[in-house]
């Protein structure tokens, strides 16, 4: 096994994982980023566009645009926050629910494939490996490479 093992494994499971689930959510309509959107308002509604960021794994400009079209196609609404001026919740639409509830259960679906052959145990394991992996990557990029081995690795004009 080489190390370059793991990085291969991991992308051969988001590949699959996409060849599951992208044509389900294309037959919804959905673009990429907004069935994870309408899950996690499934499994929590009325929360702010930070926090719904946050669960998401996304940055509030992608989350943002997500936002405009999922609002546009009738998903979801803002509404003004009443605890903070300046923020609104973000609430799915009766439309919004049943879609959601139809995406939330193509995840649940998937998990269950996903876990199908394995035991608790490996489960477990498989866990704590991805969030060492995850805690690795989080590192700032200056730790990751020096400047020195960047240029040395890098062909000319790649800088």
């Amino acid at each position: 096994m080489e190390k370059q093992d793991i990085r291969e494994a991991m992308l051969e499971m988001e590949i699959a994982r996409k060849r599951i689930l992208q044509p389900a959510f294309q037959k919804l309509g959905l673009t990429v980023g907004q069935p994870r959107i309408l899950n996690k308002l499934y499994e929590q509604d009325h929360i702010t566009q930070k926090e719904l960021a946050d669960k998401c794994f996304l940055d509030t400009a992608t989350i943002s645009r997500n936002l405009d079209r999922l609002e546009e196609a009738g998903y979801i609404t803002r509404e003004k926050h009443p605890g903070c001026r300046r923020s609104f919740l973000i609430v799915l639409t009766e439309k919004g629910r049943v879609c959601a509830a139809r995406v939330h259960g193509n995840f649940v679906r998937l998990d269950e494939r996903i876990c199908q052959n394995l035991t608790r145990q490996e489960m477990q394991s498989f866990l704590d490996c991805a969030k060492k992996i995850v805690t690795s990557l989080s590192l700032p990029p200056a730790l990751l490479e020096s400047a020195d081995t960047a240029e040395e690795a890098s062909p000319p004009g790649c800088s």
